[in-house]
């Protein structure tokens, strides 16, 4: 193969990893914060405040017919003074946009959050950061006969129905630097090696 082929496949190779879709694909991390009272195992709490984190990637964005919504990598939930706890149930962050509302789910299953309500989610394609945005929310169907259990690393979690304030929000986590120099050190290596060969 001369040189100057090889060159261009090289620079062929390096420029579609540099512009393919995981260039844009990003890590994307959910965050709902409020009050609840439900049980987690054995172990009961009453207005105990909780958070919970979720970690999807972009790639897997789905859509619906009024929105759309990301299958989780990891989620986590932490219960002031009970702990932190690991999903092991499947879940999934989803917005409809036509209602203008953010959502907790099992994958495949019931809501189990809706909410906060906000205009800003009417035209959010969860692959931007939102929030933090506060607004009403509920808790819905975790101790629905009819629903799957949510399975935890503490045991089976449940949360009383309620009407409850719940702030929502999700942060982009950007490509590391170190790809993108990377990239730039291959791209201006190609250019060296092109420049030899001159």
């Amino acid at each position: 193969m001369n040189k100057k082929l090889l060159f261009k496949v090289v620079f062929s190779g390096i420029a579609a990893i540099l512009l393919s879709g995981h260039a844009t694909a990003a890590l994307i991390t959910f965050t709902w914060s409020g009050t609840g009272s439900g049980a987690i195992g054995s172990t009961s709490f009453t207005n105990s405040d909780f958070v919970i984190t979720a970690v999807g990637d972009t790639t897997n964005l789905s859509s619906f017919s009024f929105g759309t919504s990301i299958d989780h990598d990891t989620a986590s939930i932490d219960i002031s003074s009970l702990g932190t706890f690991t999903f092991i149930t499947g879940t999934t962050t989803f917005v409809n946009n036509s209602k203008g509302i953010v959502g907790f789910s099992q994958t495949l299953a019931g809501d189990l959050i809706n909410g906060p309500t906000d205009t800003a989610f009417t035209t959010w394609g969860m692959n931007t950061a939102i929030g933090p945005i506060t607004g009403s929310g509920e808790l819905l169907q975790w101790n629905d006969p009819f629903q799957p259990e949510v399975n935890t690393t503490g045991g089976v979690l449940f949360f009383n129905d309620a009407s409850t304030p719940l702030t929502f929000q999700a942060s982009v986590v950007p490509v590391p630097a170190a790809i993108w120099l990377f990239g730039s050190g291959l791209l201006g290596l190609a250019g060296i090696t092109r420049r030899s060969n001159k």
